[in-house]
């Protein structure tokens, strides 16, 4: 489905980033992996990405001004060119509302947007010297557009990468680029305790509420950009795809069926 496309993949050491390049890998893509940390720290399972044919791998702490035009220029050399960039990276740790501070919001708004933004650019200027278009894909949440307490700012930020999304679907087009996100739902990875392994009361309350009555693996979610990333997405621009169970089509979850509308709604 991938074949003879070149990727890179911000944030793709663990979790849905390698998930993702493993797919793009398997599907016939070269791909460009990259996180802040050497590659002697990898774990295994990213090992194990990295022995697969075309994969490469750059260490680029991106909370860094000027990371960005070094990581895509390296990752050039190594593809030659790059025809999908995945924008993943992303955190949310952050102190409840009141205790904010601006350092807060600049170390999370940079990594999870400007990051975004800059390495875009990177890319975008890079192929529009070779006078091609190309594919960029981001990593959003559904919680871009539902909250959760002590999320203010991880909430915010998945917000704007919405309106990234769509507003360079608009921008770029004339240039041949075309964009999409993907909004998971809760999904097993290092970055959530996988799926709160660890506290086994809180996992099940999360179940309780998904539709489907399971928590998201990384498959399910990272089958969607090889799909996004291949020529038979190439009309689909400006789009933000839910994978998230039924949670964003449920209203309230926990909401009882009251005795009066059970009457109503049975007839008797």
């Amino acid at each position: 489905m991938l074949e003879n496309k070149t990727s890179l993949i911000t944030g793709s050491s663990q979790g849905i980033g390698l998930g993702i390049a493993r797919d793009f890998a398997t599907h016939g893509a070269k791909v460009v992996l990259t996180s802040e940390h050497s590659r002697s720290k990898l774990s295994e399972e990213a090992e194990e990405v990295l022995r697969l044919n075309g994969t490469h791998y750059l260490q680029a702490d991106l909370s860094r001004d000027g990371e960005a035009e070094r990581l895509v220029g390296e990752a050039w050399e190594k593809l030659k060119t790059i025809d999908v960039l995945v924008n993943n990276l992303g955190t949310f740790r952050e102190p409840s509302f009141l205790n904010l501070t601006r350092g807060d919001f600049d170390r999370l708004m940079h990594i999870n947007v400007w990051s975004a933004i800059a390495v875009t650019q990177a890319f975008v200027r890079r192929r529009i010297e070779e006078r091609r278009g190309g594919r960029i894909l981001f990593t959003t949440s559904l919680n871009g557009t539902r909250s959760e307490p002590d999320h203010t700012l991880y909430d915010a930020s998945k917000g704007a990468i919405n309106a990234l999304t769509r507003q360079l679907a608009i921008e770029l087009a004339p240039r041949g680029f075309t964009t999409a996100a993907v909004a998971p739902g809760l999904v097993e990875t290092p970055l959530t305790d996988f799926g709160l392994r660890s506290d086994p009361e809180a996992r099940q309350a999360i179940i309780n509420q998904i539709p489907v009555r399971r928590i998201a693996t990384v498959a399910d979610v990272t089958r969607w950009y090889a799909f996004l990333a291949s020529d038979a997405a190439s009309y689909a621009t400006g789009i933000i795809i839910p994978v998230d169970g039924g949670l964003d089509a449920q209203q309230m979850a926990t909401r009882p069926t009251t005795e009066k509308e059970r009457i109503i709604k049975e007839g008797t």
